[in-house]
């Protein structure tokens, strides 16, 4: 009887114990919670701030914006995709902005035109639908247009590369 109410003792203290491990994991996943609720909330915060401005310029800011980081639209490009042998041809039709990083540059691209079309179709006409197909795959064919259009200027660059059509038949 007496090793009965020994052992009816220690299960009530474990069950004490384990309540109170639980309510401590319970406290402590609030407080991740709430920390973590409160660091997304500020930063999303101080995001939309960001935001805002940009999408809040006045005319003259606007203007000045234009002219100092023009926007460049190349005609579009259709080309054959690369694919294994005897399969049907796959097309890719795009269309691509340029982005500057100063007015000058947008001279120097209209000089270097033929020059630039044709190292963007040769490197368009080396990718396959499996490349292309994935957000990567799309996002490594801007970097590498950026980065052979850039090997051919004197004057400035291109910041960014924006693809403003992009169809794969």
């Amino acid at each position: 009887m007496a090793d009965e109410e020994e052992g009816g003792e220690e299960q009530g203290e474990e069950k004490k114990g384990s309540k109170k491990l639980v309510v401590i994991a319970v406290a402590a996943i609030l407080l991740l919670l709430g920390g973590g609720g409160a660091f997304f909330f500020l930063h999303h915060k101080k995001k939309a701030e960001n935001h805002e401005h940009l999408h809040h310029l006045t005319p003259k800011e606007m203007e000045k914006m234009i002219k100092e980081h023009p926007i460049v639209d190349l005609k579009p490009f259709v080309v054959n995709l690369s694919g294994p042998a005897g399969s049907a041809p796959q097309y890719l039709k795009i269309r691509i902005a340029l982005k500057l990083d100063r007015a000058l540059t947008s001279k120097e691209i209209d000089y270097r035109l033929p020059e630039i079309q044709s190292a963007i179709l040769i490197l368009l006409g080396a990718q396959t639908v499996g490349d292309l197909q994935s957000t990567g795959g799309k996002l490594a064919l801007k970097d590498e247009i950026r980065h052979r259009i850039n090997a051919r200027l004197d004057s400035g660059k291109v910041t960014d590369v924006y693809f403003t059509e992009f169809v794969i038949q």
